[in-house]
């Protein structure tokens, strides 16, 4: 037996048993004053014609349960014509009350005392407790107590079974999901709150699935893009040692081996910089900034890159004033338009639009299929003509949401990324 069924055991069991304690003292209670004030009464009656009998002369009937006292000593009956002494019980009718309570020979007795003149008559019976009748009473109270108890005990089990039978699978499966095992078996989902966290935990095991996964093909790519300019200036540096490079061409292969160092290093700023972001230590300075200003700005800065490949840049945008950081939103903006350059034709066109609160960058290239679009904003997700480390868009979604905008992409023949904004 689990714990938590340990626990909703007594949780369930602990009350009802209090109440049948209760409800049974209560009940013998009530039952025993009852059959007590009955009783009282039916001595009175008693004692009543015993006294009629005695005063026409009649004799008493035999079944009544009577003492008759002159002047404190027992005096001699007639039973059905014949006389005798009542030997039994010994009772003293001045030690008693009009209604008393008396334990003789272990037996407890009610009695009544009425008195006339000289003359003292006690009646008396069995108390209730040490009724048989009322005994049977009890016993069958006390049974039916005991075997609701049991169903009590049986039902709470059962129910506890079926509510904590999902929570012991979701806690192996945790459990496998902490071992690095993804396999894993789930309740099935109801529509309750332990469907809701069956549903929890099978998004997380997805998440974390997707989350090693990435991680895994991040680590290859940075394996990559690392060793493969590593290699390049190791390869330059030992023929510069050996000797073998001429004299005219030892400028070119220092710049190359300074361009792959850079390389290196442009990378290794990338990861810290989404380190910092993911853990939202890099400082933002929010302020009202002309978004349609600031494009026309990145734009001019970046005229050099389009001429390469004669990209035209089409500027349709309204006056719009954003609360964001300026630093920020233009490291956003230059990536944007770098990543759309990368996969523009030669010649292409590059249209960039402020609507109300929208603002897209679209593209002439290939457009995204459903694989990218799902996964465009993931580390190390980098496109067919991408050169970069896969680590822009990461870093402009971060950047995105620690000024809470909106951002996505849309794919037609080519890319629309967007960002909106209240």
């Amino acid at each position: 037996m689990n714990r938590l069924m340990k626990k909703l055991l007594w949780t369930a069991i602990l009350p009802l048993v209090v109440m049948a304690v209760l409800t049974f003292g209560l009940t013998s209670l009530l039952i025993g004053r009852f059959a007590e004030t009955e009783s009282y009464a039916q001595l009175e009656r008693e004692a009543d014609i015993v006294y009629d009998a005695l005063a026409e002369g009649r004799g008493i009937p035999g079944q009544l349960n009577v003492l008759v006292f002159q002047d404190g000593e027992p005096i001699d009956l007639d039973r059905g014509g014949r006389m005798r002494r009542q030997m039994t019980p010994t009772l003293n009718p001045d030690a008693l009350t009009e209604r008393d309570q008396v334990s003789v020979n272990g037996t407890r007795l009610l009695t009544f005392l009425r008195e006339e003149g000289d003359i003292q008559i006690v009646t008396y019976t069995n108390a209730p407790l040490a009724n048989p009748q009322f005994r049977q009473i009890y016993m069958i109270l006390g049974s039916g107590f005991l075997l609701a108890l049991v169903a009590a005990i049986g039902v709470t089990y059962w129910m506890g079974r079926r509510l904590t039978s999902p929570l012991v699978q979701l806690k192996q499966a945790t459990a496998a999901i902490m071992a690095g095992t993804h396999t894993i078996s789930l309740p099935p989902v109801t529509d309750d709150e332990i469907g809701d966290l069956t549903g929890a935990v099978d998004q997380m095991n997805r998440a974390l699935q997707e989350k090693e996964t990435l991680q895994k093909t991040f680590i290859s790519g940075v394996t990559h893009d690392v060793r493969t300019p590593l290699a390049i200036v190791r390869n330059e540096a030992e023929m510069l040692e050996l000797g073998v490079v001429k004299p005219e061409d030892v400028s070119s292969t220092g710049r190359s081996m300074t361009e792959e160092v850079d390389r290196i290093d442009r990378l290794v700023t990338q990861m810290l910089e989404y380190s910092k972001l993911s853990s939202r230590s890099l400082p933002l300075q929010i302020e009202p900034i002309r978004l349609d200003g600031l494009v026309r700005e990145t734009v001019a800065r970046m005229e050099d890159w389009f001429w390469h490949k004669q990209v035209t840049v089409q500027l349709e945008l309204e006056a719009v004033t954003l609360q964001a950081d300026q630093t920020t939103m233009e490291r956003v903006l230059s990536n944007f338009l770098h990543n759309a350059y990368q996969v523009s034709p030669d010649g292409g066109v590059i249209k960039i639009r402020i609507v109300g609160n929208r603002l897209e960058i679209e593209d002439q290239g290939p457009g995204l299929d459903d694989r990218m679009l799902a996964s465009v904003w993931d580390m190390y997700v980098k496109g067919d003509r991408s050169n970069g480390h896969g680590l822009g868009l990461a870093i402009n979604k971060l950047l995105l949401e620690a000024q809470q905008l909106n951002y996505g992409v849309e794919s037609n023949e080519g890319a629309i990324f967007w960002i909106e904004w209240d």
